[in-house]
């Protein structure tokens, strides 16, 4: 079987989205290992998707992924059930209300228009969410902590991949998988997440010894290396990966520390409009580790990573960065190389 050209490995969710003015996105395709592989399939052909996908999962959602230049082997299916879906409610400054859950239709059992609510509306939408009862099942963030991916489901042709990416997960699963996929030589890049920022870098520095790039949020790079400044934190970090390290800094880009100059690059973020932040930084790490494989050069691949970062912030979910235009996102990827020529910051 002919192997994917990159890998990306994580959750799969189903997302309900509000946005900043008020719009209304419902089941969309959501999960770090979706985002991070549309983020790839920016700039590949195909991508290998390694998951859970619950009983539940919205089969359509999964045809739709595999319609679209994704191979499904590594996705096991699993006999749970998960009614209840994530709200993820943005305001105008980019702040999200989230760990708020119900089910599909209880928006317009309460009365509300699925398409668009005003900003009163809003906020009495979120009262509501927070009035709820806890639901009777685990959230997808949970059950994912709960059922770990297995080894056992990463098919064999996966394994000739040019490449894999590590969306976050539980620490003894990125060690696990990162393990397989280090077996093959080929690039290898970690997005931390919340999952393992709390964790000492000592007990870190295996799974750390292994990827070509550690790519943490601001946040995540603070927790990582608490009281540094960026600069500082990326070459504490840079001492226990033998690849690169960058930090993804929103709407101000990326930046990228520079090893042998001892000093960072920053890449800056694309001006777009803004629909729906879910997964920017995911669909990040996918398209680095597309430009990483593809140049080598990590100041390079952070403006693959950005330029993917754009086309998901742009529409809503995973699924609406696609079908994929490569010569579109290759008209932008060589925009923002041309603009990295500025003084490091």
């Amino acid at each position: 079987m002919r192997p994917p050209d990159l890998v990306t490995v994580g959750g799969l969710t189903v997302d309900n989205v509000i946005s900043a003015d008020g719009s209304v996105a419902l089941a969309r395709v959501g999960g770090n290992a979706a985002y991070s592989g549309v983020g790839a399939r920016c700039f590949v052909d195909r991508v290998g998707l390694v998951s859970l996908a619950v009983s539940s999962y919205p089969q359509a959602t999964l045809d739709r992924l595999a319609a679209n230049g994704f191979d499904l082997g590594g996705v096991a299916r699993h006999p749970a059930v998960l009614r209840y879906v994530d709200w993820f409610i943005y305001d105008a400054e980019g702040n999200r209300a989230e760990r708020l859950r119900s089910l599909p239709d209880d928006l317009a059992r309460a009365g509300f228009s699925d398409q668009r609510l005003s900003q009163d509306e809003v906020k009495r939408w979120i009262e509501i969410l927070k009035a709820m009862p806890e639901p009777p099942e685990p959230s997808y963030s949970q059950f994912r902590h709960d059922t770990p991916m297995m080894a056992s489901q990463i098919p064999e042709h996966y394994r000739l991949a040019r490449g894999v990416h590590l969306a976050p997960c539980r620490l003894d699963v990125l060690m696990t998988m990162s393990e397989v996929f280090a077996a093959s030589g080929r690039p290898m890049t970690l997005d931390p997440g919340w999952q393992i920022a709390g964790e000492p870098l000592e007990a870190l520095a295996p799974l750390l010894a292994r990827v070509d790039a550690f790519l943490p949020s601001e946040v995540e790079l603070k927790a990582l290396t608490p009281g540094a400044e960026l600069a500082d934190g990326l070459a504490l970090l840079a001492r226990y990966c033998r690849g690169t390290v960058a930090v993804k800094l929103g709407p101000r880009g990326s930046l990228v520390w520079d090893r042998d100059r001892r000093t960072t690059r920053h890449v800056p973020a694309l001006k777009v409009k803004t629909v729906d932040p879910t997964g920017a930084g995911d669909s990040w790490g996918g398209g680095f580790l597309a430009g990483l494989v593809e140049t080598g050069d990590p100041v390079r691949a952070a403006c693959f990573g950005n330029v993917a970062a754009s086309r998901i912030v742009s529409q809503y979910g995973a699924d609406g960065a696609l079908p994929v235009d490569h010569a579109a996102n290759r008209a932008l990827l060589n925009e923002l190389v041309g603009a990295t020529q500025q003084p490091r910051i």
